[in-house]
Order: C-alpha cells, then structure tokens, then sequence
C-alpha cells in the first residue's frame, strides 16, 4: 500500500487490494537460507511502507534505500540469479532477462502458468463457516479464481490463509535449486505436478471468461508449463481436487 499512497495519490484507499499484502518478517528465514548458500538477498520496491530490518550485510532493503533507481531496478532484474515474487509488477524485469520466477500470489486464476521458468504457490482458502480447506477446483467453482478485491473474498466467507515462515523458505530453496539445476524430481513430485497442470487447465478453459472476468481478453493462458510448490503439494494433496 506503501507504492499507492506515494505514486497513485488520487486513491484514497488501497485496502481494496489488501488480499495482496505479505508479512514482511515471514521472509526473514528464507533471507537468511539463501545467504547461507552464497547469496546476497535485495528486497525490491519502491518505497515500501516497513524495513526489512537484518544486521547481515547481505540482506539489503534496496527499496527503502538511496541507491534506489529506475536504471538499478533494469539492472537488478538483468543480473539477478531469480526472484521471488508476490506479484508485484517490476517481477516482468527479471522475466524478459529469462530469470527463474517464485510467483506467490492471487488470484489463483490469474497465476503465470505459461512458463517453465516460474514456480507457483497460492494461499489457502478456507470457507470460514464450515472450517473447510477450498481444493483447487471449489476456488473456481465459488467465483474466487478471479477475485481481485479484497471484499469479494470476505462476501464469499472466505479465509486466505498467510503462509508459514518454513513454508516460504521451502518453496525458496526450491527456485533457488531449479534456477541451479540442482532440483532433482521425484516421481512423486511429477505425478503431482502433472496432475496440478492438467486440472489448472480443466478449470480454465470451462470457466466462462465472457460473464465473470471483466477483462480485456478472451483467454489468459495458453498451454500451462508451470510447476507448482512440490512442498505444498505433497503436503495438501486435498487441493488437486
């Protein structure tokens, strides 16, 4: 909300999108696991509303820094080793340099599925009034693949979960080791993965774009290449519903 209040000053509420906010402090673990495997961690932004606040000089909050500037964001982007990102704009820079992408974001129909460079994860949604974990196939059929404001998951009664400290820094260390070429697939993680990419696509392509997407375009995905948190999967194996 930091970005709205400082270059989109005509909105005089950003909480609209608040579904979208991330807790600063529960990517510490993850910073901290990257640094120990040889790299330096730079938080992205543009005058972003909290510090990430570490006293390892390898973890660096270019956002809220002096050094920051539109050529170093191209840089940035260019030189990286991969991203992490919670769907924020500036992660397409990284993108057009063919840089791995951790996409963690919503809404679960709008994810980047094209692309075998990106590795997705999405929140839990849990229906509040029954405490039932939503499957992957429940999102789409409540009208919630396309949520983009914040009130539309709240009139749906529905909970997004945030994700835990470990859970971050898993899915991390699994971009992390695919943009290595060290991630090494178990058969269990590619039945899994197989079986995300072919329902994802099923809910897609039955999903009535003309009536409940007010957007631009007929279809957003074409084939979908993307892998989803092994981690996640192996753990909700309820979501491949």
């Amino acid at each position: 909300s930091g970005y709205d209040e400082i270059k989109r000053p005509d909105r005089k509420n950003s909480d609209y999108h608040s579904y979208r906010n991330f807790k600063l402090e529960d990517f510490e673990l993850a910073a901290t696991e990257l640094v120990g495997r040889g790299y330096f961690v730079v938080r992205f932004g543009v005058k972003a509303n909290k510090n990430f606040k570490s006293t390892n000089p390898k973890i660096i909050d270019y956002a809220n820094s002096e050094f920051r500037s539109e050529f170093m964001d191209i840089y940035l982007g260019a030189k990286c080793s991969f991203c992490i990102s919670t769907g924020y704009g500036p992660d397409m820079l990284p993108y057009i340099f063919n840089k791995p992408i951790g996409l963690m974001a919503l809404p679960l129909g709008d994810l980047r599925c094209h692309s075998k460079r990106i590795l997705l994860l999405t929140k839990e949604h849990i229906l509040k009034k029954k405490n039932k974990k939503l499957s992957l196939s429940e999102i789409f059929n409540n009208d919630l693949a396309f949520s983009y404001e914040t009130e539309m998951y709240e009139k749906k009664g529905v909970l997004l979960k945030d994700f835990e400290k470990e859970e971050i820094k898993k899915f991390v260390i699994e971009i992390c080791e695919i943009s290595e070429s060290k991630k090494n697939w178990t058969k269990e993680e590619l039945k899994l993965q197989d079986r995300f990419r072919k329902l994802f696509k099923k809910n897609i392509e039955i999903y009535d774009y003309n009536k409940k997407v007010k957007k631009p375009y007929f279809k957003l995905h074409g084939e979908v290449r993307s892998n989803f948190s092994s981690d996640f999967l192996k753990r909700n194996i309820y979501w491949l519903n």
